[in-house]
């Protein structure tokens, strides 16, 4: 058994050692011999006094002292001096030997190396107070064990002032019971490494000022029990650049949210990231609806997604802006003229993040061009119908008279045949000025009392031989008791007339007349319908403009419905047209009923 104790004494990490009551060595470990630099031999000469300092034997004697007095064992730090004169830090764990009369016989002590946990904490330091971060470490009770600088800095105190104290006094005071029931949670779940990311918390200087800041917590598990190790930021600049940033975002969202302009943020794939509400109410979608989808999945017609996508492929690749014109079609199918203006938000390196694009709806604005243009064009044509009347309209009476006088003289049937040819053409000119003169010139409508229904009946007598002829039915489907409404009488047979004209023109094999007078709310509707070959869309679109026929040369001026169209609306009324190839026309005419009336009143007034 003594043989067993000897082999475990000696081969201990540990150096242990035993003395005498009066300290003198009596047994080492090689442990021991090497951690003092002293042979085994050498030691055993000496005293265990020999080998501790001068400053530090004081301390040591009094450790001695209570060991032997209480019989417990103590455990201390102290330095050993070694034989070439150095010292090591070594922590000694002390205890009396007792005889079996209980009274001490000896001292044993256990000696532990701290070179290097000495360095290791010397290094910790050194790193904590090198730390551009406030630090600092807690025990479980929230007393500040060690602080770097930056902590005086930042909260104002010198490090004698904190060492010692509760952490409290670093916290507002409006805050220090929040304060330990956080560190109560972190103690009971050390698993928690930043219970001050994500939320606002406050330091309190010495001064009590307050500022904002940002806290990790680690964690130190020592034979002392539970550290905390806490790394302290000042977030005050953050915090002022976070607040001047949302003053700018709310600043951008307000201009963007109430701007006119249609704006769109794409990200590189052409993914909607930011839709405005001109885009909302332009389009019909909510924001929440076109979100994360690609912009020509939504709302470019098929015929001009490959244009918009190799816009966007030239603005990905680098190419500064963009400006074009396209269609956007709404969440009803209704299509707005929309014109663009793209520039890109590119990184450092060049590789664009964003494409915005601002557009204006200018729908409206060809359409008021389109009008302006026509109204000029009017204009000319009234001076030039004015110089040409006179210009031309005189010498061609001329012509007529001398024609129609020498028809009544020559009985030459060949020149007869020549001049009935010269005074067709001649009556054919005077039609055209005439026309021309309507268009151009036209009154104001000398407004009376009249029967819509009447007049729809008169103008349809007129063509009855026609309409025989042509093997054309007529169907009537005319409301009884209509109002009459106040509107000139010879300017809606004028209408009704252009209109038949037209249906007659267009049905040169037969078909069906329908002629239809109803009320509709405060309007007066009058249907024209005819069985002919129909309009295509490219056509119907341009009937009203002056001059616009699809009838052979010599066969049509181009100006008659162009006429009914200015009549109708000088009386407040619409025209609509409706047409179908190989289906048919309809005219749909609106005439407001107190408009009309309104307008006669005052005339007669």
């Amino acid at each position: 058994m003594q043989k067993h104790f000897e082999d475990i004494f000696e081969a201990s990490v540990d150096a242990m050692g035993y003395a005498a009551p009066d300290e003198a060595i009596l047994l080492v470990n090689r442990a021991f011999s090497e951690l003092t630099g002293f042979s085994k031999e050498e030691l055993l000469r000496m005293n265990a006094r020999d080998l501790i300092p001068e400053q530090h034997r004081e301390q040591r004697d009094r450790v001695v002292a209570q060991v032997i007095q209480t019989g417990k064992p103590v455990e201390y730090e102290i330095n050993y001096l070694r034989k070439n004169g150095s010292q090591v830090p070594v922590s000694i764990t002390l205890f009396a030997v007792k005889g079996d009369d209980g009274k001490p016989t000896g001292l044993a002590a256990i000696v532990r190396n701290l070179t290097e946990r000495k360095r290791a904490g010397e290094q910790f330091r050194l790193v904590v107070e090198a730390s551009p971060s406030g630090m600092l470490m807690v025990d479980e009770d929230g007393t500040i064990l060690l602080v770097n600088r930056q902590i005086e800095q930042l909260f104002g105190y010198e490090r004698a002032e904190l060492i010692g104290q509760s952490v409290e006094m670093l916290v507002p005071q409006r805050m220090r019971s929040h304060h330990a029931g956080d560190r109560a949670k972190f103690f009971a779940h050390s698993e928690s490494r930043a219970m001050g990311k994500g939320r606002d918390l406050y330091g309190a200087k010495k001064d009590g000022q307050e500022f904002p800041l940002e806290i990790g917590l680690n964690p130190i598990r020592t034979p002392d029990g539970m550290k905390v190790l806490a790394s302290v930021v000042d977030i005050s600049a953050r915090k002022r650049a976070e607040q001047a940033l949302q003053k700018e975002r709310d600043f951008i969202d307000a201009v963007l949210e109430t701007a006119g302009a249609l704006v769109v943020v794409l990200d590189r794939e052409g993914r909607i990231l930011r839709f405005n509400r001109a885009c909302e109410q332009t389009t019909g979608y909510s924001s929440e609806e076109v979100m994360g989808r690609h912009v020509w999945d939504l709302f470019i017609i098929p015929d001009e997604v490959a244009g918009v996508k190799a816009v966007f492929e030239r603005l990905r690749g680098g190419e500064p802006r963009s400006d074009y014109e396209n269609y956007w079609r709404g969440k009803d199918g209704f299509l707005r003229r929309i014109s663009w203006s793209n520039t890109v938000i590119a990184d450092s390196s060049g590789k664009v993040d964003y494409v915005v694009s601002s557009g204006l709806d200018i729908t409206d604005f060809q359409s008021i061009q389109e009008q302006l243009r026509r109204t000029e064009r009017i204009a000319e044509l009234g001076t030039l119908a004015s110089g040409m009347a006179h210009e031309i309209g005189t010498p061609m009476n001329v012509i007529l008279g001398r024609a129609e006088y020498l028809l009544q003289r020559t009985a030459d049937e060949g020149m007869k045949k020549g001049l009935a040819t010269i005074i067709t053409q001649i009556e054919r000119i005077t039609k055209v000025m005439n026309q021309l003169l309507v268009f151009a010139r036209r009154k104001q409508p000398d407004r009376q009392v009249v029967d819509l229904g009447e007049i729809v009946e008169d103008s349809l007598e007129m063509f009855q031989e026609r309409l025989t002829h042509n093997r054309i039915t007529v169907e009537k489907a005319i409301e009884a008791n209509v109002p009459s409404i106040h509107a000139d009488r010879d300017q809606l047979v004028q209408v009704l007339i252009n209109l038949v004209t037209n249906s007659l023109h267009a049905m040169p094999e037969g078909g069906r007349l329908r002629l239809s007078l109803d009320r509709e709310n405060s309007h007066l509707l009058l249907g024209l319908s005819d069985t002919g070959h129909g309009m295509p869309e490219e056509v119907r679109s341009k009937i009203f403009d002056p001059f616009f026929t699809t009838k052979d040369f010599g066969k049509g001026t181009g100006l008659g419905l162009t006429v009914v169209k200015g009549i109708i609306e000088e009386h407040g009324g619409t025209i609509a047209v409706e047409s179908v190839v190989d289906k048919g026309t309809t005219f749909l005419i609106r005439l407001p009923i107190e408009e009309a009336q309104a307008a006669s009143v005052k005339r007669e007034t």
